[in-house]
């Protein structure tokens, strides 16, 4: 499916580079990274970090965020587990705080925020990504806020996983174009787009 204008014209408002790329048929590629996290104890108040399990050598855009919850000795082997697993869904018990790191650096929520929330911020609010450019990385510190079933005395661990869904250029020379180069020749196409120096783009 062809891009649509707008879309580009949303991309190249915060990244020229990648909607020069985009316009010129430079194929991109699906990629998925995941921080995880295990919570061994049912203590509240209990934080773990935890890094991108991928290195981000070249820009990449985040499309969505999915989220995923395990605690594999509640209700283990009974009826009950489909059921306590999609309710869980509904009320995880973490928090998440995010935090970008390498040039710029910036919070993503500075104060903890519910999982369940954090997720629907990010694929609600950025509907045409959330760039993230060459050595960036994200680093995650879930908190947790409730106690595990006071009915399972060997209820942990609570494995966390938080899913970053994007894409990237398949060609990784699109990184080498320079930003006023890229903002120049969209403009030639039509496009609007600001001033690369106010942008901050790497």
């Amino acid at each position: 499916m062809e891009p649509r204008p707008q879309y580009i014209q949303d991309i190249a408002a915060l990244d020229p580079i990648a909607a020069f790329g985009i316009v010129l048929g430079v194929p991109r590629i699906p990629i998925s990274i995941n921080a995880s996290g295990s919570f061994s104890t049912a203590a509240v108040g209990e934080q773990i970090e935890a890094a991108l399990d991928t290195t981000i050598a070249q820009r990449t855009w985040i499309d969505n965020l999915q989220y995923d919850l395990q605690q594999p000795n509640v209700f283990a082997g009974q009826i009950f587990k489909t059921l306590y697993d999609a309710m869980l869904r509904q009320a995880p018990g973490i928090s998440v705080q995010a935090q970008v790191q390498g040039g710029p650096r910036y919070l993503v929520s500075p104060k903890f925020t519910p999982l369940n929330n954090f997720v629907n911020l990010i694929n609600s609010r950025w509907l045409a990504g959330w760039p993230l450019f060459k050595q960036q990385s994200i680093l995650i510190t879930f908190l947790l806020t409730q106690a595990f079933p006071a009915s399972e005395p060997n209820s942990p661990p609570y494995d966390v996983t938080l899913t970053f869904n994007g894409w990237q250029f398949l060609d990784h020379t699109v990184d080498e174009v320079a930003v006023d180069v890229a903002a120049a020749e969209l403009r030639k196409m039509g496009f609007w787009v600001p001033d690369p120096v106010k942008l901050g783009c790497p």
